[in-house]
C-alpha cells in the first residue's frame, strides 16, 4: 500500500513528480558510486579539457590558469591560450547577439574570459622556456610574432634532436600562412621526434589530404615511422579515396573504437537498462516471463551486433559511392537519408530478422514491437559510447534521452511493418515499402536538421522525434489491448527519464565538478521537460 500511495493519489491518478525526483536522486547516488569505484579520479586538467569540449572554455581557462601557476608546463600554457581564444570568441558572439535585442541580461561571470592584462601578467611570471612558447603562441593569435621569440623557436627546432614543441609551433605558423609543405614537414618532425605527441604526424598527413596531394600522402606513409605513428582515420581516408572498400572496412572499426574507460560503459549500460525496463513494462514482461525475457535479452544483444553491418555499409558507401557529408545542404540531405538513415535502419532490421520466425510462432504483435524496439536500443547503446568519447557533455548526455528512444521507435515500427509483410506479402507489400521509406526518410531528416542549424536545427529535429515516437507508442498501445496490473508504462517512462537525468548528472559531476555539472546538465532540462510533457500525455492512457 505504501508503494501504491507513492505512485498514485487517493483518486487513482498517477503521481509523477515525487517518484521522478526520488528516481533522479537514487540514480545519481548509484551512478556516482559506480563511476567512482570503476575509475580513477579525474585530474583538474581532464576536467578543464571536458569543459572546453562542452562549450565552457572560460571555466576551463580558470582551471588551466591555476594549474599553470602551480606547475608551469608547455602543454598547460598552450591549453590555457586555446581556451582563452575560444572564450573570447564566445563572448564576441554573445555580444553581437545581444546587440540585436533589448533588455539583455549580460554575460554570466562564469562565462567571461580572463582579461588580456591578466593573461600577460601570468605569462610574464613563467619560466623562460615556457614563456617563450607562450609568447610565440600569443603572437600567432595576434598575427605578429616578436622576431626575437621566433628566432629562439627556429633555433630550437633546428637542433638534433629538436627541442620539444618548437617544430609544432613553426608548423602552426606555416599552416596559418598557407605554406602547406613547410607546415607538414614541421608537424611530421615533431611527431616522429616525440612519439608521445604522434598526433602531430596525423596533422601533417591531414594537410596533404586537405590539398589533395594523395601521391605525397602515399609517399609519406611508405616511411615505416610515419605509418606506425599515423592514426587509423588517415589510412581510412586514403582507402576511401582509392575506392578500396576492403581496406576501408579494415580501418573503420579501429577508427570507431571508443577510447573510453569504465565510465562510458557504466553510463551507457545504466541508461540502456533503464530504457530496457521501460520496454519490458510496455511489453508486459511479467505475463510471459519465460518466453519474453530471453527474447527481449537476445533482441538487445542483436541490436548491439547490428553495428557490425553498419560499419561495413559505411565503408562501401564512402569508398564506392562517395556518399559523405560535404557541408552542402543539397548533397547532405541525400547523404543523411540514403547514407545514414538507410544503412542504420537496414542493419537493425537485418539483425531483427532472425527473431521473426520465433515471434510469429509463439509471440504476438506486442512482442514484435518490443523486440524491434530493443534491437534499436542495443544499437543506440553501442553508438552512445562513440559520442561519449568526444567528451562533449551536451551531445553525449542529450543522446541518452532522445537517441535511445528514437532508435527504439524507428526499429519497433519497422519490425511491425515487416511482420505484417511476412504474414501477407500481397496485401502488405506496399505498406511495408511506404513505412520503410518513411522511417529512413525521417531518420535522415532528423540527422540533417541536427547537422544544419540554419534550417531550424534542434527545434525541427525534436518535432520529427516526437512524431515518430508517438507513432510507435500508439501502435504499442493498440497491441497491449488492455492495461495490466503493476506499475504503469507512464511510471516506467518517468523512471527511465529519472535514471537518465541522475546518471547524466553523476557523469557530469565526475567530469567537470558539481557546479559546472549543474550548469551543463541544467541547460538541457527545458528541452527534456517538453519531451516528458508530450510523452506523459500519450502514456497516461496506457
Amino acid at each position: 500500500m505504501r508503494a501504491r500511495g507513492l505512485l498514485f493519489t487517493s483518486y487513482g491518478e498517477p503521481r509523477l513528480v515525487v517518484p521522478g525526483i526520488l528516481g533522479v536522486i537514487a540514480a545519481f547516488i548509484v551512478a556516482l558510486a559506480l563511476i567512482t569505484f570503476t575509475n580513477r579520479p579525474r585530474t583538474d586538467e581532464e576536467r578543464a579539457d571536458t569543459l572546453v569540449h562542452s562549450g565552457k572554455p572560460a571555466q576551463a581557462e580558470r582551471i588551466y590558469a591555476r594549474l599553470l601557476r602551480e606547475h608551469p608546463t608547455v602543454p598547460l600554457v598552450l591549453s590555457l591560450l586555446e581556451a582563452h581564444d575560444e572564450a573570447r570568441l564566445l563572448k564576441k558572439m554573445f555580444e553581437l547577439r545581444e546587440d540585436s535585442r533589448t533588455g539583455g541580461m549580460g554575460l554570466a561571470d562564469s562565462d567571461a574570459p580572463m582579461s588580456e592584462p591578466a593573461i600577460d601578467e601570468l605569462i610574464d611570471g613563467l619560466p623562460a622556456d615556457v614563456a617563450v612558447v607562450a609568447s610565440f603562441s600569443r603572437g600567432l593569435q595576434a598575427r605578429l610574432v616578436p622576431p626575437d621569440v621566433r628566432s629562439k623557436i627556429a633555433e630550437a627546432a633546428a637542433r638534433e634532436p629538436p627541442a620539444p614543441w618548437a617544430n609544432h609551433l613553426l608548423g602552426r605558423e606555416a599552416q596559418r600562412a598557407g605554406r602547406h609543405d613547410e607546415a607538414a614537414a614541421f608537424f611530421e618532425k615533431e611527431g616522429i621526434a616525440f612519439p608521445e605527441r604522434s598526433e602531430n604526424v596525423d596533422t601533417s598527413l591531414q594537410i596533404w589530404i586537405a590539398v589533395e596531394a594523395w601521391d605525397t600522402l602515399r609517399e609519406r606513409l611508405a616511411d615505416p615511422r610515419v605509418f606506425a605513428a599515423a592514426g587509423p582515420h588517415i589510412k581510412y581516408k586514403l582507402a576511401i579515396h582509392d575506392q578500396d572498400w576492403r581496406a576501408a572496412a579494415r580501418w573503420l572499426p579501429a577508427m570507431w573504437a571508443p577510447h573510453l574507460g569504465g565510465t562510458g560503459i557504466v553510463m551507457s549500460a545504466i541508461t540502456a537498462l533503464a530504457w530496457a525496463f521501460f520496454c519490458a513494462r510496455l511489453g508486459k514482461l511479467g505475463l510471459r516471463v519465460r518466453f519474453r525475457l530471453p527474447m527481449y535479452t537476445v533482441a538487445f544483444l542483436l541490436g548491439i551486433a547490428s553495428v557490425l553491418p553498419t560499419v561495413l555499409l559505411i565503408a562501401i558507401e564512402e569508398a564506392k559511392l562517395r556518399l559523405v557529408e560535404t557541408g552542402d545542404p543539397a548533397r547532405d540531405i541525400l547523404f543523411f537519408v540514403f547514407g545514414v538513415g538507410l544503412r542504420e535502419e537496414a542493419s537493425k532490421l537485418l539483425l531483427f530478422l532472425p527473431l521473426l520466425p520465433v515471434l510469429r510462432k509463439w509471440g504476438d504483435k506486442l512482442d514484435v514491437l518490443v523486440c524491434g524496439a530493443l534491437v534499436g536500443l542495443g544499437f543506440a547503446a553501442e553508438e552512445n559510447l562513440n559520442y561519449l568519447a568526444q567528451e562533449n557533455l551536451h551531445t553525449g548526455l542529450g543522446r541518452f534521452l532522445t537517441a535511445n528512444f528514437f532508435h527504439m521507435a524507428m526499429t519497433g515500427t519497422l519490425a511491425s511493418a515487416l511482420d505484417d509483410f511476412v504474414a501477407d506479402r500481397e496485401k502488405h507489400a506496399a505498406a511495408f515499402m511506404r513505412t520503410s521509406l518513411f522511417i529512413v526518410g525521417m531518420h535522415g531528416v532528423y540527422d540533417f536538421l541536427l547537422s544544419h542549424e540554419e534550417y531550424g536545427g534542434t527545434y525541427f529535429a525534436m518535432t520529427v522525434f516526437v512524431f515518430l515516437t508517438k507513432i510507435f507508442l500508439d501502435a504499442a498501445d493498440g497491441a497491449r489491448r488492455r492495461a495490466d496490473r503493476g506499475i504503469t508504462p507512464l511510471h516506467a517512462f518517468i523512471f527511465a527519464v529519472a535514471v537518465v537525468t541522475g546518471v547524466s548528472l553523476a557523469y557530469a559531476t565526475m567530469a567537470v565538478g558539481p557546479k559546472a555539472a549543474f550548469l551543463v546538465v541544467g541547460s538541457g532540462l527545458l528541452g527534456q521537460a517538453i519531451i516528458v510533457y508530450v510523452f506523459v500525455r500519450t502514456l497516461r492512457t496506457m
